[in-house]
C-alpha cells in the first residue's frame, strides 16, 4: 500500500492540447519526496486529527459543538504515536510503522484466537487472508486506530478464552481508550467468563463461584480506558461526554440503526457520494450484521454478541459514511466468511471481489479521492 501511495503521488497528468485532447501521465522516481507525500497524506481526513493530537494534544477550551474539535478521537493511538516519534525524531513514517506493527501482531492474535475457539487451522488461514484483502484493508497501513484496535481486541479475546482475565481486562481497557466500541468487549468477556464456570444461569452456586473468584475484578478493568478519557475531557472541556456530543459537528446523531440502512435502500442507485462510497459501506454493514447473527445461531455467543453490538452502535450514528472501516476491524466476521469459503466457488468469489475492490480503493486513495479516506 505504501508503494502505491508513493508512486501514485508522483503521477502528473499531461495534456497534449490541439483539436483532440489526450491525457497522459508522467512519473519520475528520481527524487522521490517521501516525507512530503506522507505529510500531505497525513493532512487528510481523520489522520489529520490523530497527527494533531500526537503533536499538540487535545484542545483545552470549554465545550462547544459549533465546529469540529479533536475531542471525538480517543487517546491511546496518538499517545503511542507520540512516544515512538520522540524516539525516531519524525512523525509520518513513525505513524505508519506503528500501524504496520500493530497489524502484524493483530493478524497473529486473530489466528491464535480462532484456534483457541476450536476452529481448524485451514479455516483460520482462510479467514486471515480475507481480512488482509478486505476492500478497505489499506486503512490498516495508515496512522489511524484500525490496526491497534484489531490487535487489542483479538488479543483480549484470546486471553479471555485462555482464562487470563486480568490480562484480558487490561487489554480491554486499552481498547476502550482507543475506540468507544472497545467498551463492548465487556459483555463479550462476561459471556466467556460465565461459560468457563458452567454457564447455568439457574444455579445460584454458579453465580457465587463466578462472582467471588479473584479473577472477576479483571473484567471490570475494561471500562477504565473510556472512563479515564471521560475524566480528562471533563477536566479540559467541562463535558465528560465531549467525545460523543461533538459528533453533531460532523452531522452525526443518534437513532435506530436500521434507519441508516433504510436511507441507502431508499436511493440505491446513488452508489457514491462525497466522502462516502455508499454501496461498499452498506454492503460491509449488512455483511457484519449477517455474520454476527450467524455466530449467534452457532452458539458462539461472545463473538456474535461483540460483532452485533459494535456494528449496530456504528449504524446508530445515522450516517452510512465509514461503515466499511468500522466493520472491517470486527475480526469474527471473517471467521464466518472463512467457513463459507469451504466451498471452492464461494472462496474464489470472495477473493476476486475483495482483491478487485481493494485495488480500486487503494488506487483512489493514492489519487486522494475523499471516498477512499472516509
Amino acid at each position: 500500500m505504501l508503494t502505491i501511495v508513493l508512486v501514485g503521488g508522483q503521477i502528473n497528468r499531461v495534456f497534449t492540447g490541439g483539436d483532440q485532447t489526450f491525457r497522459d501521465a508522467f512519473v519520475s522516481l528520481e527524487k522521490l519526496p517521501v516525507r512530503h507525500l506522507l505529510n500531505k497524506m497525513l493532512s487528510a481526513a481523520d489522520m489529520n486529527w490523530y497527527a494533531g493530537i500526537a503533536h499538540n494534544g487535545y484542545e483545552k477550551i470549554p465545550f462547544t459543538a459549533e465546529a469540529p474539535h479533536n475531542w471525538a478521537f480517543f487517546p491511546v493511538f496518538p499517545l503511542l504515536w507520540r512516544a515512538l516519534a520522540q524516539v525516531t525524531g519524525e512523525y509520518p513514517i513513525s505513524g505508519m510503522v506503528l500501524s504496520h506493527l500493530c497489524f502484524f501482531l493483530g493478524l497473529i492474535f486473530v489466528h491464535k484466537t480462532w484456534l483457541a475457539f476450536g476452529y481448524s487451522r485451514q479455516v483460520a488461514d482462510r479467514g486471515l487472508f480475507y481480512l488482509a484483502v478486505f476492500p478497505t484493508a489499506y486503512f490498516f497501513s495508515l496512522p489511524m486506530t484500525e490496526s491497534l484496535f484489531l490487535f487489542l481486541t483479538a488479543c483480549c479475546f484470546f486471553c479471555a478464552q485462555r482464562g487470563r482475565w486480568w490480562t484480558a481486562g487490561v487489554l480491554g481497557a486499552l481498547a476502550s481508550g482507543t475506540r468507544v466500541t472497545g467498551i463492548f468487549l465487556l459483555p463479550a468477556l462476561a459471556v466467556i467468563y460465565w461459560k468457563s464456570y458452567g454457564g447455568d444461569w439457574r444455579l445460584r452456586e454458579t453465580w457465587r463461584s463466578a462472582v467471588w473468584r479473584k479473577e472477576f475484578p479483571g473484567l471490570l478493568l475494561v471500562p477504565v480506558g473510556l472512563a479515564s478519557f471521560m475524566a480528562y475531557l471533563h477536566r479540559i472541556t467541562g463535558n465528560p461526554l465531549a467525545f460523543k456530543d461533538i459528533l453533531v459537528a460532523w452531522n452525526r446523531s443518534a437513532g435506530f440503526f436500521l434507519v441508516t440502512l433504510y436511507s441507502y435502500l431508499s436511493d440505491p442507485w446513488l452508489i457514491i457520494a462525497p466522502w462516502d462510497f455508499r454501496i461498499v459501506n452498506f454492503a460491509a454493514a449488512v455483511l457484519a450484521l449477517g455474520c454476527g447473527a450467524w455466530l449467534m445461531k452457532q452458539r458462539q455467543w461472545a463473538l456474535g454478541l461483540y460483532t452485533l453490538i459494535c456494528v449496530m452502535a456504528a449504524l446508530s450514528s445515522l450516517v452510512l459514511q465509514s461503515q466499511a472501516r468500522y466493520a472491517m476491524v470486527l475480526f469474527p466476521m471473517y471467521l464466518v466468511l472463512a467457513k463459507a469459503g469451504d466451498r471452492p466457488h464461494v472462496d474464489e468469489t470472495i477473493r476476486v471481489i475483495s482483491i478487485a475492490l481493494l485495488c480500486l480503493m487503494t488506487g483512489l486513495l493514492s489519487a486522494h479521492f475523499s471516498l477512499a479516506l472516509s
